[in-house]
Parts: C-alpha cells; structure tokens; sequence
C-alpha cells in the first residue's frame, strides 16, 4: 500500500488541479512539445508528449508521456484544432478546478502563439515512457 506522500510524488500539481502520472513519471508540461496526437476511434484523444529534460537548455530527449482522453465531449472542436496544431511548447496544461470525476476538464495554452484549448473528457489515463 502506498503512502499519501508517494501519492503526492505522482501527480502533476498546479493551483488549479492535478493530472494523475504513472510512479517515477516527472510530467512537468511546461514547455513540452507535442510530438504525436492520434484522434479515434472512437470520440477519443492520444496525445504523446516530450516533456522538457531536466538540467538541459534544449528540448530533445526528455520523457515521453502519452495523455489519453476518452469520451471526448467537446470532440468536433478538438478535432478541428488538432488538424493543424500548433508546433509551439506547451505554457499551461493543468486540469481545471471545475473537473469532477466522470468529466474531466484539462485546459491548454501554447507559447507564443496564446493558442487555448480545452478538452472536456470523461476519462483521462497516463502513461510514462511510450514510444513516439
């Protein structure tokens, strides 16, 4: 069983809310760059991440991690957003203070470009360490 401080180790906190992380992940979404983003089959979402190495002045070779969303609410509107999406590093990716269990609202905002999105999603899992 595990202690609530090892519980605290694994989630991404910011002051808005917390993304669960797989034990040993270090998702820290500042600056990360989405390298892969999958929609379907069905109303779902995979996004594969790079996160920003630590100690390192230039992204490459940081942790991968693959967010996945499923019953994807607002679908058509990701859909439209990730047919071009932006090439900027992530600013923000937090969990809104307004998710409850079964609806999940994770907000985005690149840099540079200010470009928001938000995902509202029954589910969302993550995994440390996938392949891009």
């Amino acid at each position: 069983m595990r202690s609530r401080e090892g519980e605290q180790q694994d989630s991404l906190h910011t002051d808005k809310g917390a993304i669960e992380a797989p034990a040993g992940a270090e998702p820290d979404y500042h600056g990360a760059m989405i390298r892969d983003a999958k929609l379907g089959p069905r109303r779902e979402l995979t996004l594969c991440i790079e996160t920003w190495p630590k100690g390192k002045p230039v992204l490459e070779g940081g942790d991968i991690v693959t967010l996945r969303f499923g019953a994807v609410a607002n679908y058509e509107e990701i859909e439209r957003f990730f047919a071009n999406p932006p090439t900027d590093g992530l600013h923000y990716l937090r969990e809104s203070s307004e998710s409850r269990p079964n609806r999940r609202i994770v907000e985005m905002e690149f840099d540079r470009s200010d470009d928001r999105l938000r995902i509202i999603a029954g589910k969302v899992s993550v995994q440390a360490g996938t392949p891009i």
